[in-house]
């Protein structure tokens, strides 16, 4: 797990210093479908794509809202368990502007035909937003993977959320 810990780590340093593994726009768009095909919530556009050692990495934000979307997955051949990769994921995260999840609660849920459970939580974000916080472990399609939707408490959209995650094949 410390292996991925520090790969995420060394991604994040790649987005922040330009490097050449990772790509913007419409190139991390197609990163994404790497891990798997859906539709993005409207307001949102890709930010960043990258895939080092096998491990591939999207992110989408909504400026209007301050709401961002990850998804990442670890290669099939690194065994990870998807407990595993969200709490690499969360620990990347946690060295971000956004406090760790608290009030986390256990939703049962259905991505690409698989029953999985999602943890839906709150944190503070830039400014003391309160933020809304989901993680959803799933199967991509080269190896186990995360979403990650951070959005604030006032612009929270279930509905549109429901939509997004029922959207992946």
């Amino acid at each position: 797990m410390k292996r991925v810990t520090v790969l995420l780590l060394l991604l994040a340093l790649l987005t922040v210093a330009g490097c050449g593994l990772v790509s913007t726009g419409e190139s991390a768009a197609e990163k994404a479908g790497e891990i798997a095909t859906f539709d993005i919530p409207a307001g949102y556009t890709p930010d960043v794509g990258m895939d080092l050692a096998g491990t591939v990495m999207v992110g989408y934000s909504n400026a209007a809202e301050n709401g961002h979307i990850y998804l990442i997955q670890a290669p099939a051949s690194s065994n990870l368990s998807q407990a595993q990769l969200e709490q690499s994921l969360r620990d990347a995260l946690d060295s971000s502007d956004t406090t760790a999840a608290v009030d986390v609660e256990e939703v049962p849920m259905t991505i690409r035909g698989e029953e999985v459970t999602g943890t839906l939580g709150t944190a503070t974000g830039q400014d003391n937003t309160t933020m809304r916080v989901l993680t959803v472990p799933f199967t991509g399609n080269g190896g186990p993977a995360l979403l990650l939707i951070q959005t604030p408490e006032a612009s929270w959209d279930q509905a549109a959320i429901d939509d997004f995650i029922a959207s992946f094949r």
